[in-house]
């Protein structure tokens, strides 16, 4: 009788809309790659998602994902494509420090990275759209809990245990829940080769129109470049970027100072 009630439809339907890995155009043939369909079952899929308004053709075949999604899921964010907000901040970055760019969300109990521009060194951090990470060792993962409440944070944890990366990452609770408030105070979180040997990132959270972290971004690359410094003068081109972008969220940052910490 089970086996009676699975619909495989559903599930190559939800299997194709995972393959877009945050990504914001995918072409229809490494969409059928990606998930093993036909791709006349792909262009199937995708003409009644695209029918329904969640998703779109754009030009040359590339589907993106619609904003859809997220509003049946209650999410707070405004109805604009977040990977497409970020991208000319993100560019501006990399123009200005030749270093890989990350775009991440929190996604369960792990920080998924939905837009990411390389650096064009040869020797550079390699990451793609897709990949994820733990919380703890990462200063994406440091914004995005640093707004939440000790409760909230804990329970992320017990999901997500705090692995040993490198002989610097931060195991112990109390010395996270303490880092995470410094993170708050100056408004961007570090990762000083906290999870990967000779790799140093900074990063800035991104806010909704609630005031809340919704994403974060980042500049990452070896420690041999992203140093003291120069850090910060990347944190403050970080966060000016993220305060653009909150603003594009319809955040108003003069308005929540002094109640929200960490805000300038």
């Amino acid at each position: 009788m089970a086996a009676n009630n699975y619909i495989a439809v559903v599930e190559k339907t939800l299997r194709l809309l995972e393959a877009f890995r945050g990504e914001r155009e995918v072409p229809l043939a490494e969409l059928a790659d990606r998930t093993r369909l036909v791709k006349s079952s792909v262009f199937r899929i995708l003409f009644t998602l695209e029918r329904l308004g969640y998703v779109e053709k754009g030009p040359g075949g590339r589907y993106s994902v619609l904003s859809r999604f997220a509003r049946i899921a209650g999410d707070p964010a405004p109805s604009f494509d977040l990977g497409a907000l970020a991208a000319p901040f993100m560019g501006e970055l990399l123009r200005q420090f030749q270093e890989t760019v990350n775009l991440g969300v929190r996604d369960e109990s792990e920080v998924l990275y939905i837009r990411v521009l390389e650096s064009s060194h040869s020797f550079r951090l390699a990451a793609h759209a897709g990949i994820r990470s733990s919380f703890h060792s990462t200063a994406l993962g440091k914004c995005l809990l640093c707004r939440m409440s000790r409760d909230e944070v804990e329970a992320i944890l017990k999901k997500n245990p705090m692995r040993r990366m490198t002989s610097r990452t931060i195991c112990n609770r109390s010395l996270f829940h303490r880092e995470l408030g410094k993170v708050r105070l100056r408004g961007y979180a570090l990762d000083n080769e906290e999870d990967a040997r000779g790799a140093r990132c900074v990063a800035a959270p991104i806010l909704d129109s609630t005031g809340q972290v919704y994403a974060a971004m980042s500049i990452s690359g070896p420690a041999t470049r992203v140093t003291r410094g120069n850090e910060r003068d990347i944190a403050e081109a970080l966060k000016e970027a993220c305060r653009q972008i909150s603003k594009l969220f319809s955040y108003n940052a003069d308005a929540m100072k002094g109640s929200v910490p960490g805000v300038q």
